[in-house]
């Protein structure tokens, strides 16, 4: 741990005992001790602050009075609850991610860097865990930590019960039934219908609704928001035609996906309802010579990165990422300043996030 020494209160005539005390309290304060809850040892704390142990081995007995710290029973220093939970100090908040989903780890990338980089906005000091299994995560995760953020649905869920008890827990484009204080995701209904009605704007009568996945809850309201917009403007769903293709294997989905595109001169536009399968459609029907926009049109459920380089860059409906952060350090502040603990069994709180449409060249 570094600390810049601009970061130090001015203290003039005080003692060492009382400036190596205070620099402590203004450090603890301003959130500037990141130990998971612990403070540094008296050498450690010696060494940041630049005074010798006795004077730092006193002002933790005064700054233990005075409520600021504890000593635990491994005898070690803790800020005392009752400062970690003051509404000024600066939150550690243990931020955990699937990083096997490509498509929503991208978006959780977002996320996580803009609570990095709103960090003293939010008063949310944010660190990062990927896995894959639920099973990977360790309790030591969440030692010192004020609050937790799980983003995405991972594998083996039953075992994230015991780790979100106890403890503020906001859970982010999840579909997983997990107690959580508060959910935050994306209006995927609403997602489908901007698809359609930007579809419906350009003229489109055949549309093909294509997903490099099985019918999962996420993908399967995207389908419904785009068919109840296409039956409001007085169409069939008879018109729309749907492929369904499994991504447990990435050359092969692209092989069905191409095997697809061969049927597709009888549909005039294509809903990719998440963003790989419209990236490689455009790769499939550029190689065709098959052109975008003129011949058929393509958008998909986010589209960053690798879209931008498609030909024609891709339209796309943008999951509204950097809105759910801040919502989501919202949250977390009132839950971290709340006096009710949480109770097992109580209802969660979901807070959808609409999100926007992005028109660029293939739509």
């Amino acid at each position: 741990m570094n600390i810049n020494p601009k970061d130090l209160p001015l203290l003039g005539s005080l003692s060492q005992r009382e400036q190596a005390k205070e620099s402590m309290k203004d450090l603890i304060q301003r959130g500037k001790l990141s130990s998971q809850g612990y403070i540094p040892s008296i050498r450690e704390a010696a060494n940041l602050i630049g005074f010798n142990r006795d004077a730092v081995w006193r002002a933790y007995i005064d700054l233990e009075k005075e409520g600021y710290i504890e000593t635990t029973s491994n005898k070690r220093y803790k800020i005392h609850p009752g400062v970690r939970n003051s509404p000024l100090r600066t939150l550690d908040v243990r931020l955990i991610t699937v990083g096997k989903d490509s498509i929503r780890f991208s978006g959780l990338q977002r996320f996580h860097k803009t609570l990095v980089e709103n960090e003293s906005l939010y008063g949310i000091r944010t660190h990062l865990k990927c896995a894959v299994d639920a099973s990977e995560i360790r309790p030591e995760w969440l030692e010192g930590m004020d609050g937790l953020i799980l983003g995405g649905s991972f594998e083996h869920s039953e075992l994230l019960e015991k780790l979100t008890c106890g403890i503020p827990s906001i859970g982010i484009i999840t579909s997983q039934t997990l107690h959580h204080d508060f959910t935050i995701d994306t209006d995927n209904r609403l997602a489908g219908e901007l698809a359609a009605t930007r579809l419906i704007e350009a003229g489109a009568r055949s549309p093909y609704l294509v997903a490099y996945t099985e019918r999962d809850s996420r993908h399967t309201l995207r389908k419904l928001g785009f068919q109840t917009k296409w039956v409001e403007s007085g169409r069939s769903l008879d018109d729309i035609t749907e492929h369904w293709i499994n991504p447990s294997n990435t050359y092969l989905r692209v092989v069905k996906l191409e095997r697809k595109a061969r049927s597709m001169q009888d549909c005039d536009s294509v809903f990719c309802l998440e963003k790989e399968s419209a990236i490689d459609l455009l790769n499939i029907l550029e190689h065709r010579n098959i052109k975008v926009p003129d011949s058929i049109k393509v958008l998909s459920v986010d589209g960053a990165f690798d879209g931008l380089k498609t030909k024609p860059t891709l339209t796309y409906v943008k999951q509204m990422f950097r809105d759910m952060a801040s919502t989501a350090a919202e949250k977390m502040r009132l839950l971290c300043s709340s006096t009710d603990t949480k109770k097992t069994g109580t209802s969660t709180e979901k807070v959808l996030v609409a999100p926007q449409l992005v028109v660029r060249q293939s739509a």
